[in-house]
C-alpha cells in the first residue's frame, strides 16, 4: 500500500506545471488590472452628466420654455393618485346631477351659467398633457407612460388641435409637454404651437434618451401598459436615486 502510494505522488509531482508554464498562462491577463466595483461613483456621475448634456439641444433663439426629466416624472407619480382622487369625487357628484342640470338649463336660458369655461376645458385633473411627436410606429414601440401620440404631420392640417390640446390649451394650471428622441421634431412643434396662440408649451429637455438613461425601468413603456400605483412607486424611488447622485 505504502508503495502504491509512492507511485502516486511520484506521478503528481511529474503532472505538475512548472514555473515558466505557469508564467505563460498569465500573459493573457498580464495587462488587466484588477478593479473593484463600489457602486457609483464620480466618474460614473460624470458619465451620466456627458450623456445628458449631449442630448441637451440649447438653442439661443427658443421661444418655448423646457422641463426637465426629473420635473416631468413627479408630476407623473403625483397624477395617478390625483386621478385616484378624482374618480371618487366623480362618483360622489353623481348623486348631485339631477339638480346641476337642472341649474345649468335654467342659467342657460338667460345666455350666462359658471359652467360653460370648465365644460371648455373638459375633465384636466392631471396636471399635464405629455405628447410624442414622433410617428405613430415609433410610438408604439416604446414611448414615456402617459404619453399620447401627436405626430408632427398634424400640424399642417386645418384641424391640427386634437380634443386634448383644446382641453390644456393656455390652462392656467397645466402645461403641455412635447417630446421626441432627440430633440429634433420637438422644438419646431412647440415653435408652431406658440406662435398659434399657445403659452403653456414645454419641451422635454433631451427627450426619450435622457429619459430611458435617467429613469431605466417603467417609465418608458409600449402602449398597453398604463399608469398605477405601483409604477409610481417604482418611478419614485428611481426619482429619490437621481436626486442623490446629482444633488438636484
Amino acid at each position: 500500500m505504502s508503495q502504491f502510494r509512492k507511485m502516486v505522488e511520484r506521478s503528481s509531482i511529474r503532472n505538475l506545471p512548472s514555473a515558466s508554464q505557469h508564467s505563460k498562462s498569465k500573459t493573457r491577463y498580464e495587462n488587466v488590472s484588477p478593479k473593484t466595483n463600489s457602486g457609483y461613483h464620480v466618474g460614473k456621475m460624470m458619465e451620466d452628466f456627458d450623456i445628458i448634456q449631449r442630448n441637451f439641444r440649447f438653442k439661443p433663439d427658443e421661444i418655448f420654455p423646457r422641463i426637465k426629466i426629473s420635473l416631468l416624472v413627479s408630476l407623473i407619480c403625483e397624477s395617478i393618485y390625483l386621478e385616484t382622487d378624482s374618480h371618487q369625487a366623480k362618483n360622489e357628484a353623481m348623486g348631485e346631477a339631477a339638480a346641476t342640470t337642472t341649474a345649468k338649463s335654467t342659467l342657460s336660458s338667460y345666455g350666462t351659467h359658471p359652467y360653460n369655461e370648465r365644460e371648455k376645458k373638459g375633465n384636466t385633473h392631471i396636471p399635464y398633457l405629455l405628447l410624442d411627436v414622433r410617428d405613430l410606429d415609433e410610438y408604439n414601440k416604446s414611448h414615456i407612460i402617459t404619453a399620447e401620440n401627436y405626430p408632427k404631420s398634424l400640424l399642417s392640417r386645418a384641424n391640427f388641435e386634437i380634443p386634448s390640446l383644446l382641453k390644456y390649451k393656455n390652462h392656467p394650471e397645466h402645461v403641455i409637454v412635447i417630446y421626441d428622441e432627440d430633440e429634433i421634431l420637438a422644438p419646431q412643434v412647440a415653435t408652431t404651437l406658440m406662435e398659434r396662440g399657445y403659452d403653456n408649451v414645454f419641451i422635454l429637455s433631451g427627450g426619450l434618451k435622457v429619459a430611458k438613461h435617467c429613469f431605466p425601468h417603467s417609465l418608458v413603456v409600449t402602449p398597453e401598459v398604463t399608469m398605477t400605483v405601483e409604477t409610481s412607486q417604482i418611478l419614485e424611488t428611481q426619482l429619490q436615486q437621481m436626486s442623490f447622485r446629482y444633488r438636484k
